[in-house]
């Protein structure tokens, strides 16, 4: 995207140096592959790219003043719900220990540690981002200092873990591939670049891994798009190759198969975001807006079960949050505060459940290895496959 757009998204000279620069690294690689990337390693670079990629570069993300909010950060009853379920996972026997990823600027990881710091052995956080990671550090510090100690920084899986996987919102931020579909032919999309231009779609492959993907799908046949995510895929059979005994609880936006490629959403569910507005093109200045699409949870639950993972459920997030005590939080909390706290908390809690915010959209998934336990608290009630 090219320089004209900056007084719309109303770049700081930072901002603008940094993505000027990504830019010129991805326009470099576009040209040493002949005019064509996949649009997966142009979201990888974007996202991705060490100290420059919108993951990894030190600009402010979180929170009303970044480019989005996520559950932690809305209320502290979240983590401690997550909490509650973990603990439970404790009591099968799994062992204390838990490994979060991504886990952005650290408020689950703290609001867990208050919950069960005096359980947990030690709480590891794999994180690309140093940046994050610092930023991590000092909030768990500042916030609960007398857990810190249990707290190890990762910069890969380990072969053998055991304990409890937890991922909020790390499937949609996974570089996916993108392919199209007219006359029941598919191809793949790439990535494109002209000075006239900037980046720019077009067909790309007609056989690839992700076309392959593609067609054992039931897609509409006339001028369709969607995503299909490689990745998410093969970071399910890392995370089954890695867990020896345990659990793995995964919270994310998106879809069972059904839905997700309905012929209603021709255009998939790719989307940016820059200071909490939603931007139909994902091409706009890559590292400064972020990239995400919703989860095809289908495709999770079958590579979970062909990597030898037992399904354990899946569901809303309000369901979910709902079984592990919610309801009985709030009215313990509503015996305690005054009328105004009490709305406040209450207000957060319904834009992590009401159905117009994140309660429907938002699911939950366990899964779980040579665990004998084969129900959890969270899918205690209510449909435990939902509508995958």
């Amino acid at each position: 995207m090219t320089d004209n757009n900056a007084e719309l998204f109303q770049l700081s000279p930072e901002e603008h140096q940094l993505t000027q620069k990504l830019q010129n690294i991805i326009n470099h690689e576009i040209e040493q592959a002949g005019g064509t990337i996949s649009f997966a390693r142009y979201m990888e670079l974007a996202l991705y790219y060490p100290s420059l990629g919108y993951y990894s570069n030190p600009l402010f993300k979180f929170g009303a003043g970044g480019d989005f909010i996520t559950a932690p950060l809305i209320s502290d009853l979240f983590g401690q719900l997550i909490a509650r379920q973990i603990s439970e996972l404790f009591s099968f026997g799994v062992a204390a220990g838990i490994l979060e990823f991504g886990a952005g600027n650290g408020k689950l990881a703290c609001d867990i540690l208050m919950m069960l710091g005096a359980q947990i052995t030690h709480y590891y956080i794999l994180e690309l981002s140093a940046d994050l990671a610092l930023w991590q550090r000092a909030v768990i510090a500042e916030k609960c200092p007398e857990y810190l100690s249990k707290v190890v920084w990762l910069e890969s899986l380990p072969e053998r873990f055991n304990g409890v996987m937890l991922a909020n919102e790390v499937l949609d931020a996974q570089p996916c591939n993108l392919v199209r579909v007219n006359n029941q032919e598919i191809t793949e999309l790439g990535i494109g670049y002209s000075l006239d231009f900037g980046y720019f779609y077009h067909d790309y492959r007609s056989n690839s891994p992700a076309v392959n993907a593609a067609r054992e799908l039931n897609l509409p046949y006339l001028n369709y798009q969607t995503e299909i995510n490689l990745s998410s895929r093969g970071f399910i059979r890392s995370l089954s190759e890695s867990l020896e005994r345990g659990a793995i609880l995964l919270i994310d936006y998106g879809y069972g198969e059904s839905e997700y490629y309905h012929p209603q959403k021709n255009r998939g569910t790719l989307r940016g975001f820059y200071r909490q507005q939603v931007l139909d093109s994902v091409l706009y200045y890559p590292g400064i807006c972020d990239i995400t699409a919703s989860v095809d949870w289908s495709s999770i639950v079958s590579t979970a079960l062909d990597s030898g993972l037992e399904f354990i459920g899946y569901t809303t997030q309000a369901n979910f949050l709902l079984n592990c005590g919610l309801a009985k939080q709030m009215q313990q909390l509503k015996s305690e505060l005054s009328e105004p706290e009490y709305l406040k908390i209450s207000n957060q809690i319904n834009k992590l459940v009401s159905p117009n915010e994140m309660g429907e959209s938002f699911k939950v998934c366990g899964f779980s290895k040579n665990i004998e336990q084969d129900e959890w608290l969270g899918f205690s009630s209510g449909d435990r496959s939902y509508s995958l």
